[in-house]
């Protein structure tokens, strides 16, 4: 394998869908979350998920930074649980440009694809010191989806129904160099609060075609919580601010057309233990 190129060992394993009972969670009646599945894995599936969409841009004109975005779509009936996404930046052999110290950036995990959804995943890294010296270095991108479970699909008293975000228009804030910040509502169906993994942003230039993106990986347990009753404070609309990185965010993005996708998970992610494709959200 050449030097640089990304290495990504995942797994599938078929499962038996484990109900937790209500009493797990005694402030939500009725409530009876998905157990995560847990095995030995034997294959890789990324059958059933295809990217409809992708594009990048470098950033800024010295292009010491590669902004990334895609948009998967689950094409099955079953849930697609924790999908790792592998980015890359390859030269005109296929060899990897990225900066050494951002190889842990390439990998993300997103938590739940629902049925016949679509998700927008975004990277951003830098170039390595030979890439930025450069400008026609970059060839392409390389996004990858591979699932690692299939679940049967459910709804909102179990864990597996819809969590959406979606741009409040005229937040954005972009600086000079391209770092920003991203404001969005939010919106849970689920009946108990789901565990963050991060905001994934993916953005798009006047016409609607995707000019790069990010993850942000800080965990904002909020965004993945159920609306309260009425009446109760915080039950009105419901607001998150998503930072969008150094040097991120395209010249040509036009940050009203943002997409946001919310990383909420069944239960907390394992622990790093410093092996080669480990998600960078967990």
């Amino acid at each position: 394998m050449a030097a640089g190129t990304l290495a990504v060992v995942l797994v599938v394993v078929s499962v038996v869908v484990v109900l937790r009972g209500s009493h797990d969670n005694p402030s939500a009646p009725g409530c009876r979350l998905v157990a995560p599945p847990s095995g030995t894995a034997t294959a890789a599936d990324s059958s059933g998920l295809r990217i409809i969409d992708q594009g990048y841009s470098q950033i800024p004109a010295r292009s010491s930074m590669i902004s990334m975005g895609a948009v998967i779509q689950n094409t099955t009936d079953r849930v697609a649980y924790r999908t790792r996404v592998a980015f890359d930046v390859l030269g005109a052999r296929n060899e990897s440009l990225v900066y050494s110290l951002h190889r842990s950036w390439l990998v993300q995990e997103v938590p739940i694809i629902l049925p016949g959804a679509t998700v927008s995943v975004g990277d951003a890294v830098a170039l390595s010191d030979e890439a930025r010296a450069d400008r026609k270095a970059v060839a392409r991108i390389s996004i990858t989806p591979v699932v690692t479970q299939w679940l049967a699909a459910g709804d909102g008293k179990n864990g597996l129904a819809a969590v959406t975000a979606k741009v409040v228009r005229g937040s954005g804030r972009r600086a000079p160099d391209g770092s920003g910040f991203i404001d969005y509502t939010f919106e849970s169906a689920n009946c108990v609060p789901l565990v963050s993994r991060g905001t994934s942003l993916v953005f798009r230039d006047v016409t609607g075609r995707i000019v790069g993106g990010n993850l942000d990986t800080t965990r904002n347990h909020t965004v993945c919580g159920p609306r309260l009753a009425p009446g109760m404070a915080g039950s009105g609309l419901r607001t998150g601010t998503a930072d969008a990185g150094l040097r991120t965010i395209p010249a040509a993005a036009d940050l009203d057309r943002t997409d946001v996708t919310l990383y909420c998970d069944l239960a907390p992610p394992p622990v790093r233990t410093g092996q080669s494709g480990e998600p960078v959200n967990t």
